[in-house]
């Protein structure tokens, strides 16, 4: 199995490759093309996507979800809880956790092309059928709906943290919160769980990727009060 990271204008997008493929997140609106031209150049055929999988609702991971499910035929999955984001194209409450979260989320917090989720989870579950090896597992907090994907010795975990500052621009394998935050309880319990499968290195939505010592040294305190 390979992950391919895939950066895109403001966040990540992943290939997962093993007996088939599948993409993990969208990007934003317009990013269709660049995604695509990133899947061929890693030697994989369009045909050999099995699966969008969703590792939340937002505009920056489901921007171009639409047009990619358009050209590549495959269904598409998200949470129950943020299923309605995709549905709509819009991305629910947002709630900054400071000044420059406020900043970004003016920029980037608007609405989106709507599609329907074929695939709506709502228990953790395997992705086998999909011919890729690995465990979806729900880690709210930055969205109720989000999830991680398990491969075995690596993660990736959209939201639940970010590297660096300035969406990754700057110090981008430095873990550290992310701009938004659902709840705060919610993703110390996520992180949480993550560590307690130790990955290796944990693939994230903005910067990154993050070692597992990293994150666990970064966040250590915080995780212990509670």
């Amino acid at each position: 199995m390979r992950i391919i990271k895939i950066k895109l204008s403001v966040s990540n997008a992943y290939l997962i490759m093993d007996k088939k493929s599948i993409l993990v997140d969208a990007g934003a609106p317009n990013e269709a093309d660049k995604i695509l031209a990133a899947v061929e150049q890693a030697g994989v055929s369009k045909k050999d996507i099995s699966l969008i999988l969703h590792t939340h609702g937002h505009i920056d991971h489901a921007g171009s979800t639409a047009e990619l499910k358009r050209r590549l035929g495959v269904p598409v999955a998200v949470h129950a809880a943020d299923e309605f984001m995709l549905k709509t194209g819009t991305n629910g409450e947002v709630k900054p956790r400071n000044l420059e979260a406020r900043m970004v989320a003016a920029m980037l917090v608007r609405p989106f092309e709507a599609v329907e989720p074929d695939i709506v989870l709502e228990e953790e579950s395997v992705l086998s059928d999909f011919g890729v090896e690995g465990k979806v597992v729900f880690t709210p907090g930055h969205t109720q709906g989000s999830i991680s994907f398990l491969t075995g010795k690596d993660a990736i975990i959209g939201d639940v943290m970010m590297g660096g500052w300035m969406g990754g621009a700057f110090f981008g394998t430095r873990p550290n919160y992310h701009y938004f935050i659902d709840d705060l309880a919610a993703v110390h319990d996520s992180m949480k769980k993550i560590l307690g499968y130790r990955p290796s290195m944990l693939y994230v939505g903005h910067g990154g990727p993050l070692a597992y010592q990293a994150v666990a040294d970064r966040f250590s305190s915080s995780l212990t009060r509670e």
